[in-house]
């Protein structure tokens, strides 16, 4: 599969070893550590800074495709980097980016069904491959729950923009996305009917499981649907009890995964970053520093992510559709900007710094 990632800035704000061992971290000292609760979201990225979110900008072809879509409609599954375009546009206040934006969403509900799901579009080249499987019932399900956690997070960007909610120069394309509103109830209605298929195929995936917590959650406030913000709670849950009690990590496969366990701290602390309530903020906390120190400590100090020992995600690992994953750094980046700026620690922003070097 391409990578959603095409776009790097270089940034050039530290000078990285060619040493191939991690650094330390330790997982049991968790009360050095304090998450900011005065910080929210829209605040975090405003500190991340243009350039950085920049960074992982996807620009959408012209009729707002992203991902495989861009080689020919696939599925709605493929439109979720759309919240990197919302993060970026309303720190920047970039007119443009908020009408790339709008397009991704309407490419994407041009395709939605009655029942709220979108059409599938199979590629040739996997229908006449051997090896191909078709997706199932769960795989769709997941596939627009992914879709979701990134309309949803977009939606909460722009709700709590006042340049978004208030400018005269986004006034027509507010109109436009609220025109809309019926098509995401409906996305919303549809993930709600099948949300035991979800805790059925997600149940011992705890990364999958926060994907469904975001989506449930921001389109639940969003679109005042309280229904939805307790399912969430129920997805956060379930994940946060499959943390490997003595290292911090997520579980995955049984074991540990750095490429799987930097998504899961990605999406736990966007949940901590936009949720009001502090005892959501609470159940959250611990789990989330525990698995970032860990996840620091695979970090090798030249910037890349160890896949030693990885359950998921390493040479001869798990692939997608006929292509071997690799390390998902763009998220384990975010995941680590986030927790920078929550606890005032420099040097795991410099971490998060050095990863994109790396990756570079």
């Amino acid at each position: 599969m391409k990578s959603l990632f095409i776009l790097l800035i270089s940034i050039t704000t530290l000078s990285c070893s060619s040493e191939n061992t991690p650094e330390n971290a330790s997982t049991n000292e968790t009360t050095n550590y304090q998450l900011s609760n005065n910080l929210n979201y829209n605040a975090v990225l405003q500190q991340i800074g243009t350039q950085k979110l920049g960074s992982a900008v996807e620009q959408p072809n012209s009729d707002g495709s992203l991902g495989r879509n861009k080689d020919g409609y696939f599925h709605v599954r493929f439109q979720m980097n759309m919240s990197r375009i919302s993060d970026y546009a309303v720190v920047s206040e970039n007119i443009q980016s908020l009408e790339a934006l709008l397009s991704t969403f309407t490419y994407a509900f041009n395709r939605q069904l009655n029942d709220g799901s979108f059409t599938l579009v199979i590629p040739d080249e996997l229908l006449n491959s051997p090896s191909f499987t078709p997706p199932t019932q769960g795989d769709l399900v997941s596939g627009t729950a992914f879709f979701a956690s990134s309309l949803g997070l977009a939606l909460t960007t722009l709700e709590n923009s006042g340049w978004y909610t208030q400018g005269t120069e986004t006034q027509t394309l507010r109109e436009e996305i609220r025109k809309l509103h019926p098509k995401f109830e409906k996305t919303l209605d549809y993930l709600i009917v099948n949300k035991d298929i979800l805790n059925q195929v997600d149940a011992n995936a705890p990364n999958r499981l926060l994907f469904n917590a975001l989506a449930f959650y921001t389109l639940g406030n969003y679109l005042s649907r309280n229904d939805a913000v307790q399912i969430a709670r129920e997805f956060i849950a379930t994940a946060l009890a499959q943390t490997d009690t003595t290292q911090g990590y997520f579980i995955e496969g049984g074991g540990w995964d750095s490429s799987y366990n930097g998504v899961a701290i990605k999406l736990a602390l966007e949940l901590y970053l936009i949720t009001t309530d502090n005892s959501l903020k609470n159940m959250l906390r611990e789990p989330i520093i525990k698995a970032t120190l860990w996840q620091l400590s695979r970090i090798k100090v030249n910037g890349e992510i160890s896949t030693e020992g990885n359950t998921r995600v390493f040479p001869g690992g798990e692939a997608f559709l006929g292509v071997e994953k690799g390390v998902d750094y763009v998220k384990t980046i975010k995941a680590l900007y986030y927790f920078g700026h929550l606890t005032q620690l420099q040097s795991v922003i410099a971490t998060g710094d050095k990863v994109l070097n790396f990756y570079n």
